[in-house]
């Protein structure tokens, strides 16, 4: 997930010249999530060329989803909290040619209270980074900055996971905060990381608490580095969501439950969100 607008950074080794490590790699986020996710990718590219852009990304992190809709041909306006994923962007930007390049405008903000000058014909908000709203007031103050910067019958794309019961259960009750690995990538520059987790989850308030660290390790298995990140996002069903864009001036969504227009059906499916401004 990019756009990390409510994540602290919790060191918890240092690395081989004594600095604590504070902040989440994006070189590693790159590693972890090198490209489309369940097709989301495509479906984002296909919505901005349909609408003509111009678009908005809320949370854009390093690019996976910004540069292939500049490469579509459509303008867009990345922004995101973490400064030091939008460097990653703008280092990827670079390489780009020229006339892609163009068509890239970054922006550091948080996505509940940023202005920017242009109205768009589409703003999205990729891979969960909405969840990072965990209070009500929090996420109708993001939906109202959308529905802001959206010009007259301008869209709104999202999408956030469903809260899986059976997810939850292997994370409650004896499994609460039990560590699991959950990936393993190649590094190009040889060796490899290690990606694992622990979560629990508040039913009441509607949210989950995850560390998430990873390891990297050389091609000799030596570790050189570890990183922990604690991560707390709200999760939210489509009824709720249903609310929030009601609430804040959109028309009844259409939710899916993948990016191939399934209908939603399963306690496993994401949330595909589509919503137009009324």
């Amino acid at each position: 997930m990019s756009g990390f607008s409510r994540t602290e950074i919790t060191p918890v080794i240092r690395n081989s010249k004594g600095s604590p490590i504070t902040n989440y790699d994006a070189d590693v986020y790159d590693v972890m999530h090198p490209g489309t996710l369940q097709g989301d990718v495509e479906w984002y590219c296909r919505k901005a060329v349909e609408s003509g852009g111009p678009v908005l990304e809320l949370g854009a992190g390093t690019g996976r989803v910004a540069i292939p809709i500049a490469q579509a041909g459509v303008r867009i306006a990345a922004l995101d909290a973490d400064a030091g994923m939008l460097d990653k962007l703008r280092q990827k930007i670079t390489k780009l040619s020229g006339d892609v390049q163009g068509r890239i405008a970054t922006h550091h903000g948080d996505m509940r209270s940023f202005t920017l000058e242009e109205r768009y014909a589409l703003v999205i908000i990729p891979f969960r980074a909405f969840l990072h709203n965990v209070t009500r007031e929090d996420q109708l103050a993001t939906l109202r900055r959308v529905h802001t910067h959206l010009r007259s019958g301008g869209e709104l794309a999202l999408n956030v996971f469903h809260p899986s019961l059976e997810y939850m259960a292997a994370n409650a009750g004896a499994y609460t905060g039990v560590w699991r690995w959950r990936a393993t990538r190649n590094r190009a520059a040889g060796g490899f990381i290690v990606y694992s987790e622990a979560t629990r989850y508040n039913t009441v308030q509607q949210r989950l608490e995850s560390m998430m660290r990873t390891e990297e390790f050389a091609p000799d298995g030596s570790l050189l580095l570890t990183n922990m990140m604690r991560l707390e996002l709200a999760y939210l069903y489509a009824s709720d969501i249903a609310g929030l864009l009601a609430e804040t001036g959109f028309e009844p969504p259409r939710v899916s439950g993948d990016f191939h227009g399934r209908a939603f059906e399963r306690d496993g499916d994401e949330l595909v969100v589509e919503a137009r401004k009324r």
